[in-house]
């Protein structure tokens, strides 16, 4: 018994290690995490109603938000800002959600799947199903026209509907959600705006104010008028004042007050004549390049890509769209600047093409993807159709049920994208005859396209555009960044950045933690990253903001979220507290005259009195002295000929008279009720829920990650 006995006291002591062992791991990472006892962590990425959201959890939505974007976009990658706006628009969307679902809870709001069917496919579908099918003109496609009425053809945004490909599954996945969303939105807040009015009483008060005008004469004495050292200012006189407006100094998110200094890298006179040289050999060789060549070679220049579109007069690029559409088949013109590039243009070809086609098809669906038992079909079908047969043969042989009900006609299409065809088959639907049938095999079978109309043919113009970037070279690039590693490696300290910086064009700014932008910065990210990862007084190392420029910055100081310190802004309270001084004074003195009327008053002031007409107490401004709203508030309560007490304002200290009075367009009061009333819900929505924001204590770490 007593060596079991010793076996239990040893296991009980080994665990009893185990679990203080474990207990102090938890403890020193949640100790130096701060995720144990202040919730959130180093994954944190947003909060809202004290529940964090992780950053891994967060980034499967931001992905599947820009995945959607490419495949919307039918491309292999998006430019840098549009993954910033898709995963922007994730995040506000999550945030909206968690800030609102609470709220549609309460009041049992929801979308139905019938109703979102309806939204989406019903006889007045959302306004974002409409910017779907609509052209670059901002007119509904001539394919989902409704030829009677000319607003969206439903029927064939069904059709389209049970047709897509992956790539316009995304899309219309993407506007389905965007659709719900804005609908559970609309709800809420159509019963919050309904219950806003402006009462009778309020509205005839604002009806009066408006249009009851003033002209007033006034003394100034202003702040800067008064020497500053002729008031005495105490430590305790700037904590007083800080203690008792101590709002003002309310801070909602975190900041970083920052400067920093910019080398940019020009292209050297070196590098322009070498551009201008390869410019010079890139336009001979286009010049005397086959047409079957040309594409090839723009797609190498840095224009990356060959518009196959041909272009009626009037839509290409300005600077070439004169001289393309008077010139022969291969005439180059260049090389010309424009978008920091030079450019060579050429005409590739010219053609008479209808503007727009109107087209039917037929679907042969191939079972199992076995092809060759219905090509026969599809071949015999293609070399019979006709425009005039052609209705007949879809309602026999189409397999797409709607458009065989109406003969397989799919409406009026025009060239480019909105098209929906590729390039080739675009091509011989364009440059084809009214009977022009073409065949094409798609992954699910067969597909056969009849053209049935077209319209007038217009000269039309097919130019390749080839580029070259102006930018500096590498030798000049290295250069500048050795330029701005030196001044960096001289000046890594505060002090001795100061002292350099303030010899060169710096630039000082306030910079917030989900901030996009910065003044001269193309890219910032990672300059605003840097000041969120150092302490005050740091100095980066050479951060590259993209466009050809370096950037050195100091970190000067952090400002946490909610009351700033006093002596973060002890420097602003002290001029606030000096104004208030020479205001105490000025208003002495002018008392003290003030029985003799505004004359008095302006003499004691060594001034003489000014005027301002045609004030109102709507009036935003007064005229040559900016905004006063304690001058007009006190105009407003003034009858004609009185003479105010002091009034401090933002210049300086008033004395004001109402000279006189009278009334301008007074309008209906039920006229500014309605008006009133219409701005107070118009501003609604936003401020419920910037006010559902602050309460639900939302912080943002977005930034921190993208």
């Amino acid at each position: 018994m007593s060596a079991l006995e010793t076996i239990r006291k040893r296991a009980k002591l080994l665990v009893i290690i185990i679990g203080a062992s474990l207990v102090i791991f938890v403890l020193e990472d949640a100790l130096t995490s701060g995720r144990f006892f202040f919730g959130g962590g180093e994954n944190t990425i947003a909060v809202v109603n004290g529940k964090s959201i992780d950053y891994t959890k967060f980034k499967v939505e931001a992905d599947n938000a820009v995945e959607k974007e490419k495949a919307s976009l039918g491309v292999q990658s998006l430019r840098d800002s549009d993954v910033t706006a898709a995963v922007q628009t994730a995040f506000s969307s999550m945030i909206f959600q968690m800030v609102l679902s609470p709220q549609y809870q309460k009041l049992g709001i929801n979308v139905p799947d019938s109703e979102l069917t309806d939204l989406m496919l019903g006889s007045h579908p959302a306004p974002d199903v409409y910017r779907l099918f609509m052209d670059g003109e901002g007119r509904i496609a001539k394919q989902f026209q409704d030829p009677r009425t000319g607003g969206l053809n439903m029927s064939m945004v069904i059709r389209y509907v049970k047709q897509m490909n992956e790539q316009d599954q995304a899309r219309w996945e993407m506007i389905e959600a965007k659709v719900k969303d804005e609908d559970l939105r609309s709800k809420y807040f159509y019963l919050l705006i309904n219950g806003l009015f402006v009462p009778d009483a309020m509205a005839k008060l604002d009806n009066e104010d408006a249009s009851k005008t003033y002209n007033i004469s006034y003394v100034l004495k202003r702040y800067t008028d008064v020497p500053d050292n002729s008031v005495t200012v105490s430590d305790e006189d700037i904590k007083d004042y800080y203690n008792k407006h101590i709002y003002e100094y309310n801070q909602q998110a975190e900041s970083r007050k920052v400067d920093y200094v910019t080398y940019t890298v020009n292209p050297s006179d070196s590098d322009m004549a070498s551009i201008k040289a390869m410019v010079d050999t890139m336009y001979n060789q286009f010049k005397n390049l086959k047409p079957s060549e040309d594409s090839a070679f723009i797609i190498a220049t840095d224009a990356q890509v060959f518009d196959y579109q041909y272009h009626k007069a009037g839509a290409l690029p300005v600077m070439i769209d004169s001289i393309m559409t008077h010139a022969a088949v291969g005439t180059i013109y260049g090389p010309y600047k424009e978008d920091g590039k030079y450019k060579i243009a050429k005409l590739i070809d010219v053609a008479n093409l209808p503007d727009s086609v109107k087209y039917s098809r037929i679907f042969i669906p191939a079972p199992n993807g076995d092809f060759d038992k219905v090509k026969a079909l599809a071949d015999s079908i293609k070399a019979a159709a006709t425009p005039e047969n052609f209705a007949d043969l879809s309602k026999t042989y189409n397999k797409d049920p709607e458009s065989a009900e109406k003969g397989g006609d799919m409406g009026w299409i025009t060239q480019g994208p909105n098209s929906g065809f590729p390039p080739d088959l675009e091509h011989q639907v364009f440059f084809g005859q009214v009977g022009n049938t073409v065949q094409l095999k798609l992954q699910q079978g067969f597909l056969i396209i009849c053209v049935t109309n077209q319209t007038k043919r217009i000269k039309s113009y097919k130019v390749g555009i080839a580029s070259k970037n102006i930018e500096p070279s590498t030798a000049t690039q290295q250069k500048v960044y050795a330029e701005i590693s030196d001044f960096e490696g001289k000046n890594h300290t505060a002090d001795l950045f100061e002292k350099a910086a303030s010899q060169m064009n710096r630039r000082l700014v306030d910079i917030g933690e989900n901030d996009h932008s910065l003044p001269g910065i193309q890219a910032p990210k990672e300059l605003i990253r840097w000041t969120y990862e150092k302490k005050e007084g740091d100095v980066s190392d050479v951060i590259n903001t993209g466009d050809n420029k370096y950037v050195v910055a100091h970190l000067i100081q952090i400002t946490k979220m909610g009351t700033t310190p006093m002596e973060q802004v002890k420097d602003e309270v002290k001029q606030k507290v000096i104004a208030d001084k020479k205001a105490e004074k000025i208003m002495a003195d002018m008392k003290s005259a003030l029985s003799g009327g505004l004359a008095s008053v302006a003499q004691k002031m060594g001034s003489t009195p000014a005027s301002a007409q045609g004030l109102t107490f709507e009036s935003y401004s007064i005229p040559s002295l900016g905004k006063e709203d304690a001058v007009i508030g006190t105009m407003s309560a003034l009858n004609v000929g009185a003479v105010s007490q002091p009034i401090k304002g933002e210049l300086g200290v008033y004395v004001i008279k109402v000279d006189s009075t009278y009334y301008t367009n007074k309008a209906d009061f039920r006229v500014t009720q309605m008006n009133e009333t219409k701005a107070l819900r118009n501003r609604a929505p936003n401020e419920a829920y910037n006010a559902l924001i602050k309460k639900a204590g939302y912080i943002s770490h977005l930034g921190k990650y993208y």
